[in-house]
């Protein structure tokens, strides 16, 4: 062991903290789930045209991505005696019920303009509150586990239990308030079960919260506290945000997650789109493929930071994506191309559920790997430029993705659109015409952003040996 790394060897993070960090994102498991739904909940079972849902959807998306700078460069600015995160986290807590609230119990009887401004307006109240909750909480993993290994297993305890919030959302939507019964049996278009639901993941997400608040307030004292200076100064805002952009890395990950952002906002607009009428799953076969997801997350978090010590973290992450990208975008080629023509057939959630088994762990594993790159950049820019920013670092990455992310929004309401898809369809011959011609639209856009984001990474240049002689720099 080099000197710099046993110097940084004491800044392991205790276990206990560790699952307290990660019990937070089981709120983003359960809120990111229902969020999922928007789209087809507005269209199919409100019944506001594609084109009104997904523009409203998008413009939600487009503010939210400005208001995140300025949320994360108050947040890294921020000083009180709690700290300069979870001041920000207790009270999107308070809020968080009530915005969720309102976005799941839509009035009945408007017209499509009306609800076009519903949907903007809840939306906007809604991921204005969820900002103030997750960005401050992504920011708190560079500050928690320093030590360059350590974070990596840090975020795999994150992304596990954010699986398991939304397998736990999963089971309440198919399994609960959207499970097949006589009067609806397609329960995804029952839209009394979606309130009842709303209150569920309330509960699910408040408590989440404040579990990780307050196992991690007793590290508090040891967090990095800013100098005294006006906290909402546009110029030091900017000044950090362009410290930042003129690191390569930075560079190299703000423009993998714009093409990323593009792939993500396509393939979510479609996702129950899919299930439901070119793969004509019923709610409870959504539900199977949920619970059969539970062990994905266990297993990435396991061989990740495995694969990161031995390979790096680079070469681990572009190996888990480029599978994650052949078996996730498989079953839909085969079944265009006729080769898998399992629809009705107990086989298909076989085939469904072995892909994305393969899918799932190589995917979630890349995850892990690449949000424990980014990190890494903080203290990177911290030698370089005297500031540490960390929220500012990571949402400046994620601006321009929801940016891209708006935009492509958009894209499932118009390729539905270009097919003439209905509103409140039934499966059916019909429905299955109309979606196969949106699928063949759909699949090389989405196979080709998903590569090309990943073939970007490959440019990413920060290593074990440079975060530990930036340690050093840094006296930790």
């Amino acid at each position: 062991m080099t000197a710099v790394a046993a110097r940084a060897s004491h800044l392991v993070l205790p276990k206990r903290i560790k699952a307290f960090y990660g019990a937070g994102s089981i709120a983003n498991g359960a809120y990111g789930a229902l969020g999922g739904l928007a789209m087809f909940f507005y269209n199919q079972v409100v019944g506001v045209p594609v084109a009104t849902a997904a523009a409203a959807i998008s413009a939600v998306v487009l503010v939210d991505a400005f208001w995140d700078m300025v949320i994360a460069h108050t947040s890294d600015q921020f000083r009180s005696k709690l700290g300069r995160r979870h001041p920000f986290i207790l009270a999107a807590l308070l809020v968080l019920p009530v915005a969720i609230y309102l976005r799941w119990h839509p009035p009945a009887g408007w017209a499509p303009e009306q609800m076009f401004y519903y949907i903007l307006g809840t939306g906007l109240f809604l991921n204005l509150i969820w900002s103030f909750y997750e960005i401050p909480t992504s920011a708190l993993a560079a500050e928690l586990a320093p030590e360059y290994d350590d974070r990596t297993v840090l975020l795999s305890w994150r992304w596990v239990l954010q699986a398991l919030g939304t397998a736990i959302a999963t089971a309440l939507i198919y399994g609960v308030f959207l499970r097949a019964t006589p009067n609806h049996p397609v329960g995804q278009l029952n839209r009394d079960g979606y309130g009842p639901l709303s209150l569920a993941i309330i509960a699910v997400v408040v408590t989440a919260g404040l579990a990780m608040a307050l196992g991690t307030s007793r590290r508090i004292p040891t967090f990095f506290q800013p100098e005294a200076r006006a906290v909402f100064s546009l110029r030091n805002q900017f000044d950090n945000f362009a410290g930042a952009v003129k690191n390569r890395n930075f560079l190299v990950v703000m423009v993998s997650g714009i093409v990323s952002g593009l792939s993500s906002g396509i393939a979510g607009g479609f996702d129950l789109y899919f299930k439901t009428f070119f793969w004509e799953l019923k709610s409870q076969d959504i539900l199977i493929l949920g619970l059969l997801g539970l062990p994905f997350p266990i297993i990435a978090g396991f061989i990740t930071p495995v694969l990161a010590r031995r390979w790096t973290k680079r070469r681990a992450m572009l190996t888990l994506f480029f599978i994650s990208v052949i078996f996730s975008q498989g079953p839909m080629l085969l079944r265009l191309l006729g080769i898998l023509d399992l629809n009705g057939s107990p086989m298909l959630l076989w085939v469904l559920g072995a892909a994305g088994l393969v899918a799932g762990v190589a995917s979630m594993g890349g995850y892990i790997a690449v949000s424990s790159m980014i990190i890494d950049i903080v203290e990177d820019v911290q030698v370089k430029t005297g500031h540490r920013a960390e929220a500012l670092i990571a949402t400046a990455d994620s601006f321009p993705q929801k940016m891209v992310a708006a935009a492509s929004a958009l894209i499932p309401g118009l390729i539905l659109t270009f097919v003439a898809f209905p509103r409140q369809a039934t499966p059916g011959p019909e429905a299955m015409a109309l979606i196969t011609h949106a699928a063949w639209i759909y699949l090389p856009i989405v196979t080709l952003f998903s590569a090309g984001s990943v073939a970007i990474l490959a440019l990413y240049r920060l290593e074990k040996s440079d975060h530990e002689r930036n340690l050093a720099a840094l006296g930790r």
